[in-house]
């Protein structure tokens, strides 16, 4: 999971660590696109997720995207297309993707748009009617705007309820949630597909890269979850 790469915003990575850490993941690691991560196989498979949209995406993830030939997902705020004023946060000034930049990103075969939400609310605080618009709606949207199916879904701030979780398996194939350093695979929700921050200290990216610390998120994933 990676916010952004280089452009001063939110869990912000520079271009120069972004690359190695690309370089590193593509020498270990098959890097394919996210619904893979949940198809059994004998080598270790990582998908590459961004949240939010912002411009650096386009200006600096996508070269490096295009020159070690991987795949990403990237998911959009609807509300913050074509809207100057538009606001996720009061901490950081962010720059989103145009219009015109993500109708280009629509025809990438390396990447694809996924719903962030429209407005980028917390949805395990909000009524059903709010759900619809936050979830359903925003999905509608972005295909209209860039002529394009959306099937992922990334829970802002990584917080869900039942109710969310339930409207998305509606409307959505697959969903990433919060931070877990968790392995996927054919067992696993494809609606709550745990990640790893890119943005974390390199040790603790080794650390949770290990068999031992899969298993210990795993086990507190699924307490957390229900599934024991």
């Amino acid at each position: 999971m990676y916010h952004s790469v280089g452009g001063g915003f939110y869990d912000d990575v520079s271009p120069g660590r972004f690359r190695r850490q690309l370089e590193q993941l593509t020498r270990k690691y098959d890097v394919v696109d996210l619904p893979a991560v949940l198809e059994e196989t004998a080598d270790t498979r990582v998908a590459l997720t961004f949240d939010d949209g912002t411009v650096d995406f386009y200006e600096t993830v996508r070269p490096m995207l295009q020159e070690f030939d991987v795949p990403a997902t990237v998911f959009v705020v609807a509300d913050s297309i074509g809207n100057a004023e538009f606001l996720q946060d009061e901490w950081f000034d962010y720059e989103y993707m145009t219009e015109a930049q993500l109708v280009d990103l629509a025809d990438d075969e390396l990447v694809t748009i996924g719903n962030h939400s429209k407005s980028h609310r917390k949805l395990d605080t909000l009524s059903a009617g709010e759900l619809e618009t936050e979830i359903a709606e925003s999905k509608l949207e972005l295909e209209e705007r860039l002529g394009i199916d959306v099937d992922r879904f990334c829970y802002p701030q990584g917080e869900y309820s039942a109710t969310a979780v339930d409207l998305v398996r509606d409307t959505h194939r697959f969903a990433v949630a919060g931070l877990n350093e968790i392995r996927v695979g054919p067992e696993s929700d494809p609606c709550l597909l745990p990640r790893i921050n890119g943005a974390g200290e390199p040790k603790q990216l080794r650390w949770e890269f290990t068999d031992c610390s899969a298993f210990l998120a795993g086990t507190m994933f699924d307490l957390q979850n229900g599934h024991r």
